[in-house]
């Protein structure tokens, strides 16, 4: 796929294996992870400073939510982590923002998905040992992850409308970033 957009060419390949698993998890992983790879240099420091907002809004929502967190942990022991249903809790924004902000996890995503069971409910395939802790540092998590909390938000909504604001910008820019109009307007805008 390829553009003329005002951030210079964007061209992508992204994976094609016609095969059932293809919107797995693992897709989404591969389709993030080849466009980080292959993003155009010029367009590089809005990409990442899209993802310094989400790991800024991650950082004051753990600071705010620090004894909350620690109540989940105690508590329900990553119950929220149990049974999930992947593909509503990661998607290629979430993976883009992973890779792009550090990208030694690559690797260790994608053996963790080697065992991904598609289509079916399962737990967290980015738990250490199958159990836990989860691999991801604590200001380097998907959007759900962060910013869903067992016993209510509460006094945390302000914090959490800065996450899913800051992922929602990223996934926005995403998602047009191949539109050469928008691509312009979004670079002045962000």
């Amino acid at each position: 796929m390829s553009c003329q957009c005002g951030l210079g060419e964007v061209r992508l390949n992204f994976p094609q294996s016609g095969r059932a698993r293809d919107m797995s998890l693992g897709y989404l992983y591969r389709y993030a992870a080849e466009a980080v790879r292959q993003w155009p240099a010029e367009s590089r420091p809005l990409l990442d400073r899209l993802c310094r907002q989400v790991q800024d809004a991650e950082r004051s929502m753990n600071t705010a939510a620090a004894i909350r967190l620690q109540g989940c942990l105690q508590a329900c022991q990553g119950l929220c982590c149990r049974n999930l249903d992947l593909e509503a809790v990661f998607g290629v924004a979430d993976f883009t923002y992973i890779l792009a902000t550090e990208p030694s996890l690559d690797s260790r995503i994608a053996a963790c998905l080697q065992h991904e069971r598609p289509i079916f409910t399962s737990n967290c395939p980015f738990l250490e040992n199958g159990a836990g802790p989860c691999i991801f540092p604590p200001d380097l998590r998907p959007e759900v992850c962060i910013t869903s909390f067992c016993r209510g938000d509460g006094d945390l909504k302000t914090e959490i409308r800065r996450v899913k604001t800051s992922f929602w910008k990223l996934g926005f820019f995403l998602h047009f970033k191949r539109v050469p109009f928008i691509s312009r307007l979004l670079a002045r805008a962000f």
